[in-house]
């Protein structure tokens, strides 16, 4: 991933996209610094998938495709809290392979069949979500 600093200013920022089937609709982003895990972000899996063709998303995270004449496809993502927003670019053709994994554990609109909702209803009540 790059990190967007202005319109043609960039730095690489490692991060690891991880899924799990236990936990269908959701995605998670680890951003890595020297190895640790600085900070790490939940979203729907829905906003990948729809976000490689249209502009989705808002609040929290927002995700876009984009294509400069002579560059690369990339899809843009958006993360914003109370204090600052940033801005992450993604190899598309990277997006769509890890994407496809995802699909293969659980295809779109199949995540219900996955889920324990009675597993996570009792976390919930346990205080541990």
């Amino acid at each position: 991933m790059r990190l967007l600093l202005g319109p043609d200013e960039t730095i690489p920022v490692a991060g690891r996209f991880s899924y799990r089937s236990d936990r269908p609709y959701e995605v998670e982003v680890a951003f890595i610094s020297r190895g640790e895990t600085v900070a790490t972000w939940l979203f729907a899996r829905d906003l990948l998938i729809d976000g490689l063709h249209d502009e989705v998303g808002h609040g929290d995270v927002r995700v876009w495709p984009t294509h400069r004449a002579g560059g690369a496809h990339r899809v843009h993502i958006e993360l914003a809290t109370d204090d600052s927003v940033c801005e992450l670019a993604v190899r598309t053709t990277e997006l769509i392979a890890w994407l496809e994994q995802t699909t293969a554990i659980v295809p779109p609109g199949h995540e219900d069949r996955h889920l324990d909702i009675d597993a996570h209803l009792a976390r919930l009540l346990a205080g541990k979500c």
